[in-house]
C-alpha cells in the first residue's frame, strides 16, 4: 500500500466531487489526513462516505475562507481546486458580471486561501498544488473570462514559487475530463483535441497532483495532465 504521505495534512477545495473528490481519495490512499471543502453539505457526506476517514468543511472559498480554516490545526499539501465555469459565451456576449464572478471562482478564491494557508504551510516546509486547464495554456473558442483566468492562475503559481519557497508551488492543468452531464457530441469534439483521442479521467489527474505533492524537487512547474491538447 502507498504511503508516502504518512503524517502529512492535505486539503482539498472543491473536493466533494469530480476531480477534487478523486484528488482526495489518492492523497487518502496515500496516508495523508484529508480536508475537504465544499459548498454542499450532502456532497460532502457523500464524498466522506466513498472514501473514507476525512475531514469535510463546509464553506464556500469566495467568503468563508476564514471560518474554513479555524478548523484546519496542520498543512502540508494544499490543492486549490475549487472553481467552474457557468457559460459558454463568447467575447462579446460575456458581460464584465460574467468576467468578475469567474475570476472570484478561478483566481481570487485561490489566492485568498493560499494566503490563510500559508502561516501553516511555512511552519510545515509543505507544498501547493493549483488546478488550472489546459485553455490557461492554450485557449480555444469557448468562455474567454475562463481561459484568461486559468493562465492567470498558472502565472499566479509561477510567481509564488519564486516568494514563498521552501513552499513549494506547481500547476496541474488538466485537459478534457468528462465530470458532469456532456453530451456526446461535446464528449466526441473534447476527445478530438487530445493525441490519446479520448477524454481524460479524474484518476489521471488526482496522479499528477499526488506527483506534484511528493516529488520534492518539483517546483514553479507546469504539469499537463492533457493527453496531448497542448504539445510545449
Amino acid at each position: 500500500m502507498d504511503r508516502r504521505l504518512e503524517g502529512k495534512s492535505a486539503l482539498v477545495t472543491g473536493g466533494s466531487r469530480g476531480i477534487g473528490k478523486a484528488i482526495a481519495e489518492a492523497l487518502y490512499r496515500a496516508g495523508a489526513r484529508v480536508f475537504i471543502v465544499g459548498r454542499e453539505t450532502r456532497s460532502l457526506v457523500a464524498a466522506a462516505k466513498e472514501i473514507g476517514e476525512i475531514i469535510c468543511l463546509q464553506g464556500d472559498v469566495r467568503r468563508d475562507v476564514k471560518r474554513i480554516f479555524r478548523a484546519v490545526d496542520r498543512l502540508d499539501i494544499l490543492v486549490n481546486n475549487a472553481g467552474g465555469l457557468d457559460h459558454q459565451g463568447t467575447f462579446e456576449k460575456t458581460g464584465p458580471d460574467a468576467w468578475r464572478s469567474t475570476f472570484e471562482m478561478n483566481l481570487f478564491s485561490a489566492a485568498e486561501v493560499t494566503r490563510a494557508a500559508l502561516p501553516l504551510l511555512r511552519r510545515s516546509k509543505g507544498c501547493i498544488v493549483n488546478i488550472a486547464s489546459d485553455v490557461g495554456r492554450r485557449p480555444f473558442r469557448m468562455a474567454p473570462d475562463y481561459c484568461a483566468a486559468k493562465a492567470a492562475l498558472i502565472n499566479f503559481t509561477k510567481y509564488l514559487a519564486l516568494e514563498i519557497a521552501p513552499v513549494r508551488v506547481n500547476v496541474v492543468c488538466p485537459g478534457p475530463v468528462v465530470t458532469g452531464p456532456w453530451g456526446r457530441a461535446a464528449i466526441r469534439a473534447a476527445a478530438a483535441r487530445t493525441l490519446s483521442g479520448r477524454t481524460g479521467r479524474p484518476e489521471e489527474v488526482a496522479d499528477a497532483v499526488l506527483f506534484a505533492a511528493t516529488c520534492g524537487f518539483l517546483n514553479g512547474a507546469t504539469v499537463g495532465v492533457d493527453g496531448g491538447a497542448v504539445r510545449s
